[in-house]
């Protein structure tokens, strides 16, 4: 029995979370590599079936080799790394000097990260791209809120007094840019999260402070000038916060282990939840914030769903030498 190299590459794809590019970079360089080994250990008086099986035998398992080429090739140079902390920068500095209240800068910020995000999208998803795409879903996130909230408002006018408050139109319209736009988000984010589904909880981050800190600007009234001084007394927190996120992305692009990643971003998110609350609300409303930090875990590890493992992983792992066809087209 010779190992099936085929087989053996297409697990290691499969298991490489990493740019396309880079991806078929390392599969064509390691297919050179284990050809030219094949070879001389052939010269060295092997058979073709037993030279090909210690020259796979020496790399390890593909999930081995996969884990190692993402520590090394996942970190990325330094301006990766500054570049993706940027839009986190740029967030506490909205608070902690108020600017959240600018209509102007808002938009700028918003067409910053937007351009940004396209920026990137056309070069293939670099890096560093992926937290100024988490920020471009903001605005589309925040729509919904609204939209939901009129449903709401609806519902609960149906049932105090047996009547729409609002017209059906905009009940009807509410439903239908959910729906179109739930499905636009869905579709992006997969595209986003199939690389490295990691990458994509990276990216959004900040979205279960951000939902919080709306649920807390909403709940005070954000039309009361009284109450929007209380939500600026709060901004200074909030600048902490991001200036925590943007140094846990730091720390997350220098890592390249994956599951220290994953548990970096397991940590820093119902963290930041609980530190949000105790500055927000003294404390009050712990079963709430319980909740809210169960709900953000949800949502951080959400694009883990678009990489599900395949079941045919577990038969190639466990099962990796079968009968080799085309041996000699693969030496040739």
């Amino acid at each position: 029995m010779a190992t099936d190299f085929r087989g053996y590459l297409t697990l290691l794809e499969r298991r490489l979370h990493l740019d396309p590019s880079e991806r078929d970079e390392i599969v064509n360089e390691l297919h050179v590599h284990v050809q030219d080994r094949v070879l001389e250990r052939i010269e060295n008086g092997q058979s073709p079936e037993a030279a090909l099986r210690e020259t796979l035998d020496s790399l390890g398992t593909a999930r081995e080799l996969a884990d190692g080429f993402y520590e090394v090739h996942s970190r990325g140079p330094w301006r990766h790394t500054a570049l993706a902390v940027v839009p986190h920068l740029l967030l506490a500095l909205t608070y902690a000097f108020h600017l959240w209240t600018n209509p102007m800068w808002v938009a700028a910020m918003m067409l910053i990260a937007i351009s940004a995000s396209v920026v990137g999208w056309r070069k293939g998803r670099p890096r560093w791209a992926y937290p100024w795409l988490g920020y471009s879903l903001i605005a589309p996130i925040v729509s919904w809120g609204l939209a939901m909230s009129a449903v709401g408002y609806g519902a609960w006018g149906v049932l105090t007094s047996g009547t729409l408050p609002l017209g059906m139109p905009i009940y009807v319209a509410s439903f239908v840019y959910f729906a179109i736009s739930l499905w636009v988000v869905i579709k992006f984010v997969s595209r986003v999260a199939r690389p490295d589904w990691v990458m994509a909880s990276l990216a959004i981050l900040p979205v279960p402070f951000l939902a919080y800190w709306f649920f807390f600007f909403f709940n005070w009234g954000f039309a009361v000038e009284e109450n929007a001084r209380q939500l600026r007394e709060v901004d200074s927190s909030a600048a902490i916060i991001f200036l925590i996120i943007a140094a846990a992305t730091a720390i997350f692009y220098r890592i390249g282990r994956r599951l220290v990643r994953v548990a970096l971003l397991a940590i820093t998110t119902p963290s930041l939840i609980v530190l949000a609350w105790m500055s927000y609300q003294g404390g009050r409303g712990y079963v709430a914030v319980f909740l809210f930090a169960v709900m953000s875990m949800a949502v951080l590890l959400s694009p883990a769903l678009f990489d599900l493992k395949d079941p045919k992983d577990d038969d190639e792992e466990q099962f990796p030498g079968v009968a080799t066809t085309g041996l000699a087209d693969f030496i040739e």
